[in-house]
């Protein structure tokens, strides 16, 4: 419910992106805000271990519309 509140409010985020499968309490606030707000966040799970330990603090990360997670 968090979550989808924040985005309701405007201060949610963009994009959630996992390295595993995403937790079930989280996919529920993302599909409450798309449907209760109207408020869409992407989200990307599966993404591995690598990206992890590849993403550091203050990187820029690009979502493209198919999916496809660019690290700047």
């Amino acid at each position: 419910m968090i979550l989808q509140c924040t985005a309701d409010r405007g201060i949610g985020p963009a994009a959630m992106l996992y390295s595993n499968h995403v937790d079930s309490i989280t996919a529920a606030g993302i599909i409450l805000a798309d449907v209760w707000n109207n408020k869409k966040i992407i989200a990307i799970d599966q993404l591995g271990d690598e990206f992890l330990d590849y993403v550091q603090d203050g990187q820029n990360i690009e979502v493209k519309e198919d999916g496809s997670v660019i690290v700047l």
